[in-house]
This record gives C-alpha cells, structure tokens and sequence, in this order.
C-alpha cells in the first residue's frame, strides 16, 4: 500500500459539523493498490441532447468496472478526453480508466459535444468558450446519470456520495470549469451569456429524470488543464490534484492562448491560488514536458506514477473519511513577507507564533526552485539581489513539524 506525506493530512481535521458514511470498501489498500487483475467495459448511452446545429443526439459513455467486484457501492470517477474541443475520442481515456478500475473504482469515459468544425470552419474564441460550456454540461449530466442508476437500477454499483471528475487536456478543462465555477464567482459578461443560452451551468443535456439528481462532484484530476480565470479557485472549492509539464505548448503551463485559440491560466497558477486560499491541492510539475510527453514518454514515467499515487491518494482519503469534508473546518496555516511588492534588496519573513523554524524554498512560475534557505526564524532577512524582476512562489515547511501544512505566498519584485 502506497500513502503519501501530502494527503495523509487530509484527515486531520479541525473540527466536524457532520458525520458521513464510510464507504464499504475502505480497506487501506483498496482505491490505492492494484486490487484487481482485469477490468471490464459496457458502453452505454447517458444523455439525450442538442448539438451546435441544433440537431438531436445521444452522448455515450464508456463504464470501466473491476472484474469479479461484488462491493455494493463503488466511487466514480467521471473522466473526459483531450482534443481542443474539436476532435477526439472517447476511447483515449482507457488507460486511465483501466489504472483507476483495477485499484477498485469505477472509472468511467464520456462522450461531449466538439465543435463541428467539419460543418462551421475553424472555431474562434467565442466558439470554444461555448463548446466548452455544453461539454461542462455533459459532464454534470453524466454525474447525474451514474446517480439516477444507484438510486434506481443500480447496475454499476455507485456510490453517490463519491463521484470525482477529471480529463485530460479540453476534458480537463472541462473538469476545471465544471468543478470550480458557481453562483459566488463574477463571470464576464459574454461568458454568463453563453451560460445562459446552454441551459445555465448544468446545461441542457439528459433526460427529464436525469435532470432531477445531484451533479456535484467531489475532486478534481487536472492532466494538462486550465482554467479562464485561477481567482475561481476558493477556499471552498473541490480538492485538486494536477500534472502538467512546464513546455506544453498546447495548454500552457503558466497562462496564454490554449491551442492558440482561447485564453487559459494553466496549472501552475491553479495551484498558486489553492495554495494561497489554504484548498487542498497537489501539482506534480514536470520540467521540460510536453502536452502529449507527459504521458508517453518513459523519461517522464516517474512524474506521471508520482501523480497517480497522488491522485488515488486523494480521491481514496476522500471516499474513506469518516466526516463531511465540506463541513470541516480545515486550512493551511498563514504567514506572511513584507514588503511584498518589493523594490529593494531584501524582504523579511513573518512567521506565525508557534513555528521557532522553518525552512524557505522560493520557485519561479515554472516550478523551477532557485533558492532554498534552512532553519530561518521569525522576521528573518532574505536578499533579493540575484533575483531579476517578476513573480515567484515562497513556500515555508517547518523541518520539526514536516506534517504541518503552510499556505504558499506570492512575491512580487519590481
């Protein structure tokens, strides 16, 4: 069984308001072990709805169970493909799918709306914008799906209590937009209205009774994703745990235009903004990966297995806890640098009253480390003359207390 430092915090919490019931397989190895040798598939259609020509459809999914499971209710993972919202298929998300169903979930590949470029030409932003939006609608509708079965037939054995979302590139984006937006969060204007003309954020898509069951999801699996804008991240949004390489040209790593259509903010500045809200989240950054390398390249196998103890890690210490995770009062600790921006030489470091020590790593926007100083004290003076103009990440670990978790800051030198 394979547990991480990160995410073995995840259960300390500081206070519980609700009580939850733990899932039946939670058995320390399950959801985080390969438990299972051999999965099976059944393609099912999980939603009616009307595509950009307004023409009637059925979107598909792919349903990925361990063979041999007799568990009477199984977490969900509800995964969608990369693409740019244009091509792709549902079938490039098996090996995920296998990975997670063999560790015991039920993993499931969906099939949304793509721009019919064919038909339309070439997308423009606003094309995309809209593409996307109808895809987060789908992947809410095919949460809603694996919820009516367990509610009903119940022939793939779900627990509606732990359905996660992810994807891959556009699927991740998907994911993104369909985790971390909501009414709280200020939309642009051409945005909210092609919101408003897809149905809202739970779109169009599904059945009437469909319509009638939760959409909600419970963590985030970002491979190479990005989001509009990275202040939609709060303190109460879903769990995070992302991978991405530091020369993806397609969605890029820090922020610009995704396959150089629409503007995007990239994982790097996700979890900047997690950090900075204290939400749970994990990047595992691969220095010098591409969009596609990441993934099949051998020389980057050992980010990509990183990642996916990370990701089992999460979603198995969510499926398992014995408390409502949205009810607990959790966060990061706070500590502060000063002045900040900063037009000097130096800064100093404010550490919080318990913490006698700490270690200070300060990273680029790439994730590139390029300066670490050990065993600090409180207001502690850095210099800050080798450092040109610009942006970076400071992050403190107190090296008596490794399991104590501190929010990152952000410095910017002018």
């Amino acid at each position: 069984m394979k547990k991480t430092t990160l995410f073995c915090c995840l259960l300390t919490l500081a206070a519980v308001s609700k009580m939850a019931a733990q899932n039946p397989g939670c058995d320390g190895a399950r959801y985080i072990d390969d438990v299972f040798t051999t999965v099976k598939k059944t393609t099912v259609n999980y939603a009616p709805t009307v595509g950009h020509l307004n023409n009637a459809m059925t979107l598909a999914m792919d349903i990925y169970e361990p063979e041999g499971d007799n568990l009477s209710a199984r977490p969900a993972v509800v995964l969608a493909h990369g693409g740019s919202f244009v091509l792709g298929d549902k079938n490039s998300m098996q090996p995920w799918c296998e990975l997670l169903a063999r560790k015991g979930y039920v993993a499931v590949s969906i099939q949304y709306r793509l721009f019919p470029f064919f038909t339309l030409g070439f997308p423009d932003s606003l094309d995309i914008f809209d593409t996307a939006v109808k895809a987060v609608g789908d992947m809410r509708a095919a949460a809603r799906f694996l919820r009516e079965d367990a509610a009903t037939a119940n022939l793939y054995r779900i627990d509606a209590d732990n359905v996660f979302i992810g994807g891959y590139s556009a699927g991740a984006v998907t994911a993104l937009h369909c985790g971390m937006i909501d009414e709280t969060d200020e939309v642009p204007a051409f945005l909210q209205t092609i919101i408003d003309n897809n149905g809202g954020l739970d779109g169009i898509s599904g059945s009437v009774s469909n319509r009638t069951y939760a959409s909600d999801a419970k963590a985030i699996v970002n491979m190479s994703g990005g989001l509009y804008r990275k202040e939609w991240v709060g303190a109460n949004n879903l769990p995070l745990v992302s991978i991405h390489g530091t020369a993806d040209g397609t969605v890029n790593y820090v922020y610009g235009l995704a396959a150089n259509i629409a503007y995007l903010e990239g994982s790097s500045l996700l979890h900047v903004q997690a950090e900075s809200v204290g939400l749970w989240n994990f990047l595992q950054t691969v220095p010098g990966g591409g969009h596609t390398n990441v993934y099949s390249d051998v020389q980057y196998q050992p980010h990509l297995d990183t990642f996916w103890t990370q990701a089992t890690t999460l979603l198995e210490s969510l499926t398992c806890a014995l408390v409502d995770v949205d009810e607990a009062t959790i966060s990061a600790e706070n500590w502060s640098v000063y002045p900040n921006p900063n037009a000097g030489t130096s800064f100093v470091v404010q550490l919080p009253a318990s913490v006698q020590v700490a270690d200070l790593k300060i990273s680029d926007l790439t994730g590139k480390t390029l300066l670490e100083v050990k065993n600090i004290q409180d207001q502690a003076v850095i210099p800050l003359k080798n450092l040109p103009q610009g942006a970076y990440i400071l992050q403190i670990q107190n090296p008596v207390e490794p399991g104590r978790r501190f929010k990152s800051q952000q410095l910017i030198k002018q």
